[in-house]
């Protein structure tokens, strides 16, 4: 396996980035590590068991020579942004949320161009469980309406099919799940990772990004959070993710506790149920302390009100 590499920095030539995002599990280091190998490149991204992620902290690649047929993209580098899912084993859905929107902050400060995005769904799972359904949500507000003609809904796994119905469940998504980023001009759109030759279906997935980003004339169009750090100066805590995500948490935390009371009832008198209780409720106590971490600090405020008024 390979060591995390620190990503890269655009350079003078705009650089396109091509962050890959989905829930843990759905391959999105997996397809990265495929489009090296097809470039040649010896640098790979680190790859985890499927119940425990190996991505915490983003991984970028510089990828050379696939924009060269592209004038408009000015032959700059694609950079591939491995990111790690909302329901992470080592790290909280808030400390996702802050490294994906610093690392975004930072490469829209530094002028890249955002080519596209790929979101990863593992057609093998029998069902579209909770977890799926709230990275799609995160997702969402990360990206916003006005950036989904540059996301790519790529299905991962095809080869577990050994007589399920995947195309049933493909379909399911495309009427369902994804039915509101799929309608209408300028949405997202959907492929498959073909796991016959892994290789080359991701570097058409990618030429497809870069096709698309070269033939439009909203070349410079950023994901809904980038506007909202860097264009609107709003802090973390005022962006639509960041209020998404805690509902989810706050949601999460009252379910929790009601619980908590049923279960500390339950234990009493018997020490590994105690301690089990005791576990929970210092789970509950870093999910409330995610809660206050996702709400304005009074110098945020402070500052918000002032650029309110002044328009600073």
């Amino acid at each position: 396996m390979a060591s995390s590499p620190q990503p890269p920095q655009p350079t003078k030539v705009r650089d396109i980035i091509i962050p890959v995002m989905g829930a843990t599990g759905a391959g999105k280091s997996y397809l990265i590590n495929a489009l090296l190998r097809a470039r040649g490149n010896k640098q790979l991204a680190t790859v985890g068991c499927e119940l425990a992620s190996c991505t915490v902290n983003l991984q970028a690649f510089r990828i050379e020579g696939l924009t060269s047929k592209y004038g408009a993209l000015e032959n700059g580098d694609v950079i591939i942004v491995d990111t790690p899912g909302f329901d992470d084993t080592f790290a909280s859905d808030f400390e996702i949320l802050k490294r994906i929107a610093d690392w975004l902050k930072s490469s829209c400060e530094d002028g890249a161009i955002l080519g596209g995005v790929i979101y990863l769904h593992d057609i093998s799972q029998d069902r579209f469980s909770g977890t799926a359904r709230k990275n799609l949500e995160m997702f969402n507000h990360l990206c916003g309406d006005a950036a989904l003609h540059k996301v790519v809904l790529v299905t991962s796994k095809w080869g577990r099919e050994g007589g399920r119905d995947f195309g049933a469940r493909e379909k399911e998504l495309q009427e369902r799940h994804w039915r509101s980023m799929l309608e209408g001009q300028g949405k997202a759109r959907t492929m498959r990772l073909d796991h016959r030759n892994e290789g080359e279906s991701a570097v058409r997935i990618v030429d497809s990004i870069l096709r698309r980003a070269a033939g439009s004339s909203l070349l410079d169009e950023v994901l809904q959070i980038q506007k909202e750090l860097v264009n609107r100066k709003k802090f973390l805590p005022q962006t639509q993710a960041a209020k998404a995500l805690r509902r989810q948490l706050e949601e999460m935390i009252q379910a929790q506790t009601e619980m908590l009371k049923i279960e500390a009832r339950a234990a009493e008198g018997d020490k590994d149920a105690e301690a089990q209780v005791r576990a929970e409720e210092e789970k509950l106590r870093r999910l409330t302390g995610d809660v206050k971490s996702l709400k304005l600090s009074v110098p945020q405020l402070l500052r918000s009100l002032l650029r309110r008024w002044f328009q600073v």
